[in-house]
């Protein structure tokens, strides 16, 4: 393979790889369910209307204390944009009043292993 074809393969690579994030939020003390019960809210409210998303995964201690937050969209423009949804503002509103604290980055690939 020459290297213009091998800078080719990995030009798309690059740009089939999502633009993804990670939320970890500490939820108040005595808060987890009220906090749980917003979030499946949102989610219904918006599942299947937001562009350029690929997905997202919750995961949450079994303290009930704290929960991750994954999410992937095709581009960082997308993400961004998602941000900026009325109805994602609204959510953060919300919801900011049972959370702790909550630490979000945007986050690349490393490596995977199996299917999560």
């Amino acid at each position: 393979m020459t290297l213009a074809a091998q800078d080719q393969v990995a030009d798309a690579v690059q740009s089939a790889k999502p633009a993804l994030s990670i939320s970890v939020i500490r939820i108040k003390p005595g808060h987890f369910e009220e906090f749980m019960a917003l979030q499946i809210a949102h989610l219904e409210r918006i599942r299947g209307t937001v562009p350029g998303v690929r997905g997202g995964r919750l995961f949450k201690s079994s303290e009930k204390n704290t929960i991750v937050f994954v999410s992937a969209f095709e581009t960082a423009e997308d993400s961004e944009r998602f941000r900026q949804d009325p109805r994602f503002r609204e959510h953060l509103i919300r919801a900011g009043a049972l959370i702790e604290s909550n630490e979000a980055l945007s986050v690349e690939l490393a490596y995977e292993i199996g299917v999560i």
